[in-house]
């Protein structure tokens, strides 16, 4: 058998150009599907981490129905028994208490309909990453009175700038229209478009006092250590504050959900489908290869080499063709990849697309090693499948007819 390892490695290399384009068309499609791997799976990450640590979270506490209704009056109740119980649990990050309204947002200019989150500075600071999103003054200066923070597309609608005051008008407690001037501290810039449409900040002791309670939360923001332990850990809470609504980020946003599942998934699908092509550029170039040595296969089998060895002959010599642009596809790869681990594949002149989407313009790709070993694990088993028909064939000739051709 050691004669034929050797014989078949020899045999690819008899037709080098033929040898040397298959491989190369190996390494150029092993390399575009793990780049493919890197920037989806990185896409899709980066994705996951704005909305978390923007506004999302891990988990969500509300009051029973407040996310179907989403009216000012269905507070929390007992905030400090929540406290309490959630500093109890050891997978618990950090936590911050969020007071909510729906209003509208004016200027001289125009309006706009807003979500109005009242938020604590120190607590937020612990689970988000919002203040790094301040592209002009400063995050809720707290020496204004009522500041407030909107988003750069607010601001252009409005035609307003840091500095400048504007109106938010909303029910309180009561169920009565009540507004204020807010002045802008600063203007904030995220990849979500929709989210920077629909959202502005506010100090929670101002929004507070102006739906009449200084103890108005509605809703507890949760940060754990492992993402993945979300809807576990919500289940526990559910059992602990039953008379509260828990949900963890995937409860929150289904659709983020499917694209964090979904993802790695997809990817292999389209792995495949390069696979798939290259199966067929590989059996073409065996069958070539087959029928070019239709007679030195003959003589092969004439002097007693059995058809197994004939048959182990052409599928070595396609695994050896596989692993070879494999292995150089795979470092093709990672190493393309690695140029754009530290400073991100930057997307800027589709800035505004992606922002449509909730996608940042620069893009870190992220490769595990699983990907790694699967996609080799795919090139065997493609070159396995693909040399199948060529040995086939080689086995069916018969010895005397082969010679004479």
């Amino acid at each position: 058998m050691k004669t034929i390892f050797l014989l078949s490695w020899k045999n690819i290399w008899r037709n080098k150009t033929r040898s040397l384009a298959l491989m190369m068309a190996i390494i150029l499609g092993i390399a575009a599907g793990l780049i493919m791997f890197g920037l989806v799976a990185g896409m899709v990450m980066q994705r996951f981490d704005g909305l978390v640590e923007n506004h999302l979270s891990h988990i969500q506490i509300h009051q029973k129905d407040y996310l179907r209704e989403q009216e000012n009056n269905l507070i929390l109740p007992e905030p400090e028994k929540i406290r309490i119980v959630l500093d109890t649990i050891s997978l618990i990050e950090e936590k911050a208490f969020r007071t909510i309204s729906y209003g509208m947002i004016a200027s001289g200019y125009n309006s706009s309909g807003v979500k109005i989150l009242g938020i604590n500075k120190n607590e937020e600071a612990k689970i988000s990453r919002f203040p790094q999103n301040i592209i002009e003054g400063k995050y809720l200066d707290e020496e204004m009175r009522y500041p407030l923070v909107i988003s750069e597309r607010t601001a252009k609608k409005l035609k307003v700038r840091s500095g400048g005051r504007i109106v938010l008008t909303f029910q309180n407690l009561e169920g009565d229209i009540t507004s204020a001037a807010f002045r802008i501290s600063g203007i904030f810039r995220t990849s979500d478009a929709n989210f920077d449409d629909a959202n502005v900040h506010v100090l929670q002791k101002d929004l507070q006092e102006l739906l009449g309670n200084p103890n108005a939360f509605h809703q507890v923001a949760i940060l754990i250590k492992d993402y993945k332990k979300a809807e576990d850990l919500a289940g526990r809470l559910r059992e602990m504050l039953p008379e509260l609504e828990i949900r963890s980020w995937a409860g929150l946003a289904p659709e983020l959900k499917i694209l964090v599942e979904q993802g790695s998934f997809i990817m292999y699908i389209f792995m495949i489908i390069i696979l798939l092509g290259l199966s067929f550029g590989i059996l073409n170039t065996m069958l070539m290869a087959v029928f070019e040595r239709l007679q030195e296969l003959g003589m092969l089998m004439a002097i007693g080499v059995t058809k197994f060895k004939v048959a182990s002959m052409i599928v070595l010599e396609t695994v050896y063709i596989s692993i070879i642009g494999g292995i150089f596809g795979v470092i093709l790869g990672i190493s393309i990849h690695n140029l754009f681990v530290k400073d991100g594949l930057d997307l800027s002149r589709f800035a505004s697309a992606l922002a449509e989407f909730g996608y940042d313009a620069i893009i870190y790709p992220i490769l595990e090693s699983k990907d790694i070993y699967i996609t080799i694990g795919l090139v065997f088993l493609t070159a396995i499948i693909a040399a199948v028909i060529p040995a086939v064939r080689a086995i069916q000739l018969n010895p005397s007819e082969a010679i004479r051709k």
